[in-house]
């Protein structure tokens, strides 16, 4: 069947947590590539893209330069999770609902993509690892590896998407899923449907405040979240 909507999702935080355990490997990989930021704070990685949190961290260096170097981080950032694969499997999960969520959206003319801040190698191992690629056309998507600015990312999903499969998805034909106020913004930058869940860093009330179509404490209601996702 021809699909009618473009569901796009976040990953860390939405479908899947890695137990700390990308994160961990991020920072080493940033400082075997990069060296140690000059800053002495901590970044908040939610919600933004890994290209952002690299020119954040390390906000005194030429950007080109830094840029310049993201494949050497890609694969240096890879091997950190192949070597801590072990670790991921043991303290990571899926998410409450999710699995429930994506069967029976896999049954809907829709396609079921990725809207992250992952580099895309970095997402495709995620998900491969918590058995959740097989819901997933990853090459309809959008990632961290597209634009450091997440609001960028839909219309780059929105235009793989229908070369893909052959029309094209705007607006309410387009759906935003993820846990943090970022998602929301890139969503209704484009004019998608925005649905927030507060299963990451960010209570129901933070994001309502931003204003999505929808909110949910977690995955689990499956009809209730379908509902929103195909309205």
């Amino acid at each position: 069947m021809a699909p009618e909507k473009l569901i796009l999702w976040d990953i860390d935080g939405t479908l899947l947590y890695t137990g700390g355990v990308a994160g961990a490997c991020m920072r080493a990989a940033m400082q075997q590539v990069y060296g140690r930021a000059s800053a002495g704070e901590r970044h908040q990685y939610a919600g933004k893209t890994d290209r952002q949190i690299i020119l954040e961290t390390f906000a005194d260096r030429d950007e080109d330069e830094l840029i310049g170097q993201l494949d050497l981080f890609t694969s240096t950032y890879l091997g950190e999770l192949h070597a801590n694969r072990a670790a991921i499997l043991e303290r990571g999960n899926v998410l409450a609902g999710v699995r429930d969520v994506l069967a029976s959206l896999a049954n809907q003319p829709v396609v079921q993509s990725a809207l992250t801040g992952n580099l895309a190698p970095v997402a495709r191992l995620k998900l491969e690892l918590m058995e959740l690629s097989s819901f997933i056309d990853l090459d309809a998507g959008a990632y961290g590896s597209d634009h450091h600015d997440r609001k960028r990312l839909p219309e780059i999903a929105a235009t793989r998407a229908a070369q893909r499969y052959g029309r094209e998805f705007r607006g309410n034909d387009i759906v935003v899923i993820g846990d943090t106020p970022f998602d929301i913004a890139c969503g209704r930058a484009f004019g998608t449907r925005t649905i927030a869940i507060a299963t990451g860093p960010f209570s129901m009330d933070d994001l309502a405040a931003h204003n999505p179509d929808a909110v949910f404490a977690s995955l689990t209601d499956t009809n209730a979240v379908m509902a929103a996702i195909l309205a």
